[in-house]
Parts: C-alpha cells; structure tokens; sequence
C-alpha cells in the first residue's frame, strides 16, 4: 500500500483501495460506522514495530489504527491518538492509506459476503 488518501462516503469509496483486502475494508467499514473517529490508517508491520512510533492498532486487526491525521508535508502525515494522550508520529505517506471519513457521514452500508466465500477465504 502507497501514497493513498481516500475520502470515504460510501462503500465504494472504500472498495476503491487496491492495496486493501476484503478483510481490512470491512473492518474500516465497521469503524467508520461504530465509532466516532474520522480517520483510520492501514501501516505496515515494519512502521508499527518502529521505536520511534508508538501507535496502538485496534481490536481485530494487526494494520488498523485510529487517531487524528494532519497533512503536515509533501512526504509525511502528521499522526497522533488523542485517546492516548497524543502518542503516535509522523508517517511516511509513501508506506500508509488514511482513509477519511466525509464530513456527515454517519455509517459505512457494506455489501453482505455469503458464508461459502468466507469458508474459500475470499476475505483474507
């Protein structure tokens, strides 16, 4: 996943992330209309295990993480977890996805995935 800001109002917005699998969409799905927060952003393993960053990812998934997210240059978002007192720090953009929700948007309709492609692993 590179370079990618996506404001999201709909599903298709979402289902627009190449980069993303089916699992990660539905999960910012689920975020975007269970909790408050505008932004979530998929980073990779190395970034997250990074000593200079400390971000908290979410219940459910290993890439997801919730905060406040800033435009702060050509290369970098500005990334912080008010919820954590401000944690987190500045993310390269050329390695993480923030997907944002539109302003008044309340909740994410997902298509239903029938159980025969949860068992192929169609999500993964």
């Amino acid at each position: 996943m590179s370079d990618s800001h996506i404001a999201v109002s709909s599903w298709d917005d979402i289902d627009a992330a190449p980069e993303a699998s089916s699992r990660v969409k539905q999960r910012v799905a689920t975020i975007f209309t269970e909790q408050s927060w505008d932004h979530v952003v998929w980073l990779p393993s190395w970034l997250l295990e990074d000593s200079d960053k400390d971000i908290e990812t979410v219940d459910a998934s290993d890439h997801l993480a919730v905060g406040d997210v800033e435009d702060y240059s050509d290369k970098a978002w500005k990334f912080e977890q008010p919820h954590r007192n401000g944690l987190g720090g500045y993310l390269p953009k050329s390695s993480v996805v923030v997907f944002e929700r539109v302003r008044g948007v309340e909740e994410i309709a997902t298509p239903q995935t029938g159980l025969a492609a949860f068992a192929r692993g169609d999500d993964a």
